[in-house]
């Protein structure tokens, strides 16, 4: 049985078969959407704050042909892409070697697919990441870098084409340190990409391996994020009958992969010899943060095994962003949202401690079915639950400024938000078309749009606007009052 494939919406925001969507054509958007949706007067509401989704997959309709690079002697099982015939527009199927992986629609690899359903949906921005099964960290070296520059440019390119609509994180053949520190290099100082996405683990290597130090270093240099992903198609490939059934290793072992990923950056003092890092762990950090008690009592009872590279932090000090001269919740650790469940993220929330929601970044693993699909940042912008536990502030936060700092996006998105919340101001002035989680008052007093350590106070109506100063955003004065 085919796996399910990625859907398309359209603007009502029902899903649709393939063969409704828009074409396959790679042109891209036109100027009318090069800044993403526009609320107009009659749809204002929460759901019209500026978004930029962290978290979404994208290839290239072909990938070269690896096998004149791959050693005589040496069958490595490349992946590979055939197109479909029979479905129009023309969906791919991959293969890894002779055998199915998945199969996937246009919006996978049409840039203007994606950008009708960003439009649709809602979404200003896309953080653009290959996908996963490409990383091939276990192939020859030669080969491998070959396939992760051809993927880098091909997303340089859609960038490019589409500045104001997709961010890049590159790719890096972590197999060979050293060819991978050349092509982060490329990546950033070339081709203008924010960061990169990296493995869980590079074969038996772990996050924490000294092998990898001059990798960390270099982001350090560079500036550049990390987005960290799981793996969860390996896993089959070590134990069939423990992870080939019920989906499990992507519903049990990819949040299994993450958490020991962020044990082990935790653990070994990685963090604190690295203090400019920023990392982001996919899947809202997958079952780190229920495992966070459990990691917390075997650091402190059994420091000989746990805490003995820790430098002196401890896991949940990491976790919650206070160390050292970190005592803000300003941490190095961040996780984006994709949790499926509002009662998981307000327990999050609670383990990330004070001013933990500025380390949630918005990413819905678009345009894969198990991600929050097709309208990402649905929960967040919709479901009552969360208006209990989190502030309007909070959920702009995480729909985009936070990335904006994450990946250092520069004044022309600080601006593109600021202009969005002079919007949401102003329809929050007229509240009587709007559902009860989007009313002013429903989460206590309006404090304005602060958020993390930025200061916000709110104006009396009939004052100037909003001011919001912090070290992060400088100053700036925030459409009308409140």
């Amino acid at each position: 049985m085919n796996p399910p494939t990625a859907r398309t919406i359209h603007p009502s925001g029902a899903a649709s078969s393939p063969s409704s969507s828009s074409s396959g054509s790679s042109t891209c958007c036109s100027s009318s959407s090069s800044l993403g949706p526009r609320p107009t007067s009659s749809s204002l509401s929460g759901a019209n704050l500026f978004r930029i989704d962290m978290h979404t997959h994208i290839m290239p309709s072909s990938l070269p042909d690896l096998t004149s690079f791959t050693p005589p002697g040496m069958d490595y099982q490349w992946p590979s892409f055939q197109p479909v015939p029979s479905t129009q527009p023309p969906e791919i199927d991959m293969f890894v070697g002779s055998t199915f992986f998945r199969r996937v629609e246009p919006n996978c690899y049409d840039p203007a697919v994606r950008i009708s359903e960003m439009d649709a949906a809602g979404v200003d921005v896309q953080v653009l990441s290959t996908v996963p099964v490409l990383f091939c960290y276990d192939a020859p070296v030669a080969p491998a870098l070959v396939l992760a520059r051809a993927l880098n440019d091909h997303l340089a390119e859609v960038c490019r084409s589409n500045p104001e609509r997709f961010v890049g994180l590159g790719t890096v053949p972590l197999q060979s340190v050293e060819d991978a520190v050349v092509e982060l290099r490329r990546v950033v100082l070339e081709l203008g990409m924010k960061g990169v996405q990296i493995g869980t683990s590079v074969g038996e290597m772990m996050l924490d391996d000294e092998r990898l130090g001059p990798f960390w270093n270099e982001c350090e240099v560079l500036g550049c994020a990390v987005f960290v992903h799981p793996l969860g198609y390996a896993l089959p490939k070590e134990n069939a009958s423990r992870w080939g059934r019920y989906w499990g290793s992507w519903l049990v072992g990819m949040p299994c992969e993450t958490a020991l990923a962020m044990h082990a950056v935790m653990s070994s003092g990685l963090l604190v010899r690295h203090p400019r890092l920023r990392i982001c762990f996919a899947h809202g950090g997958g079952a780190f943060p229920a495992l966070l008690g459990r990691i917390q009592k075997g650091f402190d009872c059994r420091p000989d095994l746990v805490a003995g590279k820790a430098c002196g932090v401890t896991p949940t000090e990491h976790f919650e962003g206070r160390f050292g001269e970190k005592q803000t919740g300003e941490g190095q650790i961040w996780i984006d949202s994709l949790m499926h469940d509002p009662d998981l993220l307000e327990f999050v929330l609670k383990k990330m401690g004070p001013g933990g929601a500025s380390r949630i970044l918005l990413g819905s693993d678009y345009p894969f079915p198990l991600g929050e699909v097709p309208i990402a940042g649905k929960m967040l912008l919709e479901d009552e639950r969360v208006r209990l536990f989190m502030s309007w502030e909070e959920r702009a936060g995480v729909l985009a400024k936070n990335a904006i700092r994450f990946l250092n996006l520069g004044r022309s998105f600080e601006e593109r938000f600021e202009m969005r919340l002079r919007d949401a101001d102003a329809a929050f002035s007229d509240t009587s078309s709007l559902p009860s989680s989007l009313k002013r008052g429903s989460d206590g007093p309006w404090e304005g749009w602060g958020h993390g350590n930025d200061v916000v106070k709110g104006i009396p109506a009939g004052s100037q606007g909003v001011r919001i100063a912090g070290s992060d955003w400088g100053e700036s004065v925030l459409g009308t009052s409140l």
